[in-house]
Formats: C-alpha cells, sequence, structure tokens
C-alpha cells in the first residue's frame, strides 16, 4: 500500500517544529537560567546595600548636623585656591617627586614617619625650619588638585589610577610646626597654620585629603593635651567630632553612589550642612563616569540626578566636573604607558544593554562600601584612631 507523500511531508515538517521548537525552548530555558544566575551574583548585594543605606541615611544626617555644630567649620576663611601653590610644592603619588625647591623639602635628619611622643620628647631644633608657606595658605580656603599639575591632565583623565598629591608630608610639617609653637610659646599661632592647613585637605573634595585632614586635627588634639595648661582659646576638635568626621566623610561616597536610592542619596547630600557632599560627589562619580556605557541604562535615573546636582550646584573645585565630563570609562582603552586597568576586548565591544547591565551590577556590588563606621557612632564606641595613622 503506498502512503501518501502528504503525511509523509506534514510528519517531517511536524517533527522539524517539534525540534525547532526545542531548541526555542531550551535557549529560552537557558538564558532565564544565566540571567536568575547573573543576578544572583550582584542583586542580593545591591539589595542588602539600598536597604542599609535607607535605613541609616537619618543616622547619617543627624551626625552630619552635628559635625557642623564644631567651631573647625565655623571659622572665617579667605576665599581663593591653594591648588597652584600645594600641587606645585607637593610630590606626587606614582610620580613625579616633590621639587628639589619646595619650601616643603626636608633636611635628611627630619625626613621620614615621625612619632608625635618621641618628636615632643626629643632636643631636636625646629628653629631653622621655615613655616612661612604655611601662613601663606592662609589667603585661600580651598585646593583644587586639578590646577597647575606637575604632568598635563590625562585625556581621557582616568580618575582611580590618575596620580594625586602625595598628602603624607603634611602630617610631619603639623607636628614640627605644633612643637615648635609648644617650645616657643606660640601654640595658638602654630596650631591655627595646622587647623588650617587640614582645611585645605578637606577641601581638595576628595576622601583621601578628607582622612588626611582627620589625621591633622588629631595631631592637635595630642599637642593641646600635652600642655598642662593650655590657653583657653584654643579648641581643637574632641576625639569624638574627629571620629564622627572620619564615619560621616568616608560614608559619603556611598550615600552619592549610582547603586544607592536616588531620594536616599539626594537627601544626603543635603542634610546636616553638606559637609559631606562634595567629597561624595567626587569619589561617586569616579565610578558612575567609569561604568556609564555599562550602567547608564539600568541606572538611568542616578545618572541624570547626579547631572543635575553638579549643574545645579557646583562644587568649589573641578575635579568632580571634570571627573563626570572627561573620565575615562569601560569603554576606553587605557593611554599609553598609563596604569589604568584594561578591560579586555570582549568586554568593550559587547553589543546591547542585556550583558553589560550584568557586568555594571557585578562591578557595582565589588565596589560597594559598608556603613560600619557610621553604625558605630550609633552605639557610641567607635575605634579610635592614631592621630598620625594614614587614611
Amino acid at each position: 500500500m503506498r502512503r501518501n507523500p502528504r503525511s509523509s511531508r506534514g510528519s517531517v515538517v511536524r517533527v522539524l517544529v517539534w525540534i525547532v521548537s526545542s531548541i526555542l525552548l531550551l535557549t529560552v530555558v537557558a538564558a532565564v537560567g544565566a540571567d536568575m544566575w547573573l543576578r544572583g551574583k550582584y542583586e542580593p548585594k545591591l539589595d542588602a546595600f539600598r536597604e542599609d543605606l535607607t535605613a541609616n541615611v537619618d543616622l547619617f544626617c543627624e551626625q552630619q548636623e552635628q559635625l557642623a555644630a564644631d567651631p573647625w567649620f565655623q571659622e572665617p576663611r579667605t576665599g581663593g585656591d591653594a591648588g597652584p601653590l600645594l600641587n606645585a610644592w607637593l610630590g606626587w603619588d606614582p610620580a613625579p617627586t616633590m621639587p628639589a625647591d619646595s619650601p616643603l623639602q626636608l633636611p635628611a635628619s627630619l625626613a621620614g614617619k615621625k612619632d608625635w611622643d618621641d618628636l615632643l620628647a626629643s632636643e631636636v631644633d625646629f628653629s631653622a625650619l621655615d613655616f612661612g608657606w604655611m601662613r601663606q595658605l592662609h589667603a585661600y580656603d580651598y585646593w583644587d588638585t586639578l590646577e597647575n599639575t606637575p604632568t598635563p591632565l590625562q585625556q581621557p583623565y582616568a580618575y582611580m589610577t590618575a596620580a594625586v598629591p602625595n598628602f603624607i608630608p603634611l602630617q610631619s610639617w603639623a607636628k614640627f610646626r605644633l612643637v615648635h609653637g609648644l617650645r616657643t610659646g606660640q601654640p595658638v599661632e602654630a596650631a591655627r597654620d595646622v587647623r588650617h592647613l587640614a582645611w585645605l585637605a578637606y577641601r581638595s573634595d576628595t576622601l583621601l585629603g578628607a582622612m588626611i585632614a582627620t589625621a591633622l586635627l588629631g595631631i592637635e588634639r595630642k599637642a593641646h593635651e600635652s600642655m598642662t595648661a593650655p590657653p583657653p582659646e584654643w579648641r581643637p576638635m574632641s576625639l569624638e567630632q574627629n571620629e564622627r568626621m572620619r564615619a560621616v566623610l568616608w560614608s559619603s561616597m556611598s550615600f552619592s553612589s549610582i547603586a544607592a536610592p536616588t531620594a536616599v542619596a539626594r537627601k544626603a547630600r543635603h542634610c546636616g550642612s553638606a559637609l559631606s557632599r562634595c567629597i561624595g560627589l567626587t569619589e561617586a562619580t569616579g565610578m558612575a563616569r567609569y561604568l556609564k556605557p555599562f550602567a547608564e541604562g539600568p541606572y538611568r535615573q542616578a545618572y541624570e540626578a547626579l547631572d543635575a546636582e553638579l549643574a545645579s550646584a557646583p562644587c568649589p573645585t573641578s575635579l568632580a566636573r571634570t571627573i563626570w565630563e572627561h573620565g575615562a570609562t569601560l569603554d576606553d582603552a587605557p593611554a599609553a604607558g598609563s596604569d589604568m586597568p584594561d578591560p579586555s576586548q570582549w568586554m568593550r565591544e559587547l553589543p546591547g544593554e542585556y550583558p553589560r547591565k550584568h557586568i555594571a551590577g557585578i562591578l557595582l556590588a565589588i565596589g560597594t562600601q559598608d556603613l560600619d563606621r557610621l553604625k558605630k557612632l550609633r552605639t557610641g564606641t567607635p575605634a579610635p584612631a592614631a592621630a598620625d595613622a594614614t587614611p
């Protein structure tokens, strides 16, 4: 008996349809499985991060308000940029080194890190040191680290690996200035110089500068504590306030992250006299700009909020805006001779938003910072840092 050709062809078509449907189904299942697996690598951490920020934004604002009441933030200062001087005087990390004619050059006998207690008890003579450069800085109230740099800025500007001023010598000079002030009966004048140096480090709008500022203020407090009867007008920042400053400024970058809820980020940037706003913006825009080709789609609202923030209320320094407009991104190959990590070619050429959003999420999750320093302020048991501790 002859088989119907149409029936045979129908059977073949059904088989082909079944095969194609099965392949499509398996592809969809594999894609869904891969998507769930990738999301599981970063979404739980980012969700926990957002919940942590939301739960602690009121604490952040309360602590920032208490910090703003400190006399150090109320002192009158003359407006102007110390960057053209300090950027030329200091060495840079990783290069170049401090110029030979810099007023911050120290004699070989004083070079290196010195312990405060040892210096105070020593017979080292500091009278030959010229502290005039410190007095010269009183004419300025912020420090733009991009002004008068020793080498031209790279284009695009790779903030996360770019050379930065070496702040560490400022700690040694602060100690020498205070010891000399104590010995010559002029502790208040010496403290005034050190407090202003700390202010300029803080107003560099960098987290590194802010941590150096807390260290300088800690050195001042130690000098005050070394006196049996310090002058009544000398009021150094307390240990409690110093720890609060460290915690608030450190936490500010988390609250400005593109992974933060937009409303929470906005609240944190503007509460409590907004002391940490520009530092948080600088540190947050560094990562946001770098991830922009991969993260702008899934985090569009956060990018728009950052852009509006930088445009409506610019910071005194040009750093945050330069990073935002001219910073390196994942799509940029590193400049020749740069230490910028090179994302592989396949990452830069990934098509579409789907795979890129997962990479952005993973990198954001890796880069999140905890709020432990801030939360310790709630318990009242912050771990005190040494006065001359580096960040």
